[in-house]
């Protein structure tokens, strides 16, 4: 009997090969000798003027290409997650028409840190279905990261991070890989809606006045 998984959700993993203690002291430097200092938010702090050349170069040489494919000119946006005891991130994606893959880097991971849990977007109502039980389908799936380690996404895959239950700092690199064609396409997008006014008249018809 064969076997056909439909609509199938990806998520690679693997490592990197670099040298974490480098990009964390860079990280640590950056911050002003700590990485605890200025936190936004209670659940963890981020930012996003961080800068690691070769982590980037590898981020982008190693994103998984379709065969036959070839990579098209992109942007990395990227930002630091530093997650003190007792911080989580809570369940989000990072939904844009402009990403062509989202992922996480993981620079410091003490035990007990939290997994990276990753969500069916089918939703939790097939965990109460027959089918679903017998196959052993399940709503949610948990990793528990490495150092060095890296996943690559869909940018509408929902994922969380648990509360980090260990006594030290738990610190990744989230990043979105930007298809430089859609981001101009969009820039172009808006320009002709910033030069236009559309109107809908009563009976259904629209017009449009360039200016």
């Amino acid at each position: 009997m064969d076997r056909v998984d439909l609509f199938p959700t990806t998520l690679w993993m693997g490592h990197l090969g670099l040298d974490t203690s480098m990009i964390l002291e860079n990280v640590i430097e950056w911050k002003g000798g700590t990485v605890l200092q200025d936190n936004i938010s209670k659940e963890e702090g981020k930012g996003n003027d961080f800068s690691c050349d070769d982590l980037f170069k590898a981020i982008k040489n190693n994103m998984p290409i379709p065969e036959g494919m070839d990579l098209p000119e992109t942007y990395i946006q990227y930002w630091v997650n530093y997650n003190r005891p007792g911080d989580f991130n809570r369940k989000h994606h990072h939904t844009d028409c402009v990403v062509l893959s989202s992922g996480v880097y993981y620079l410091k991971v003490p035990k007990d840190s939290g997994r990276f849990l990753v969500h069916d977007p089918r939703g939790r109502t097939i965990e109460s279905m027959a089918d679903s039980k017998f196959y052993g389908m399940y709503s949610e799936l948990g990793i528990t990261p490495e150092e060095d380690m890296i996943f690559y996404f869909p940018s509408w895959l929902e994922h969380e991070v648990e509360k980090n239950e260990s006594d030290e700092v738990r610190i990744s690199i989230a990043f979105n890989i930007l298809s430089k064609v859609e981001v101009d396409r969009y820039k172009d997008m808006g320009n002709l809606c910033n030069n236009n006014a559309v109107a809908t008249r009563m009976d259904g018809r629209t017009e449009v006045f360039i200016s």
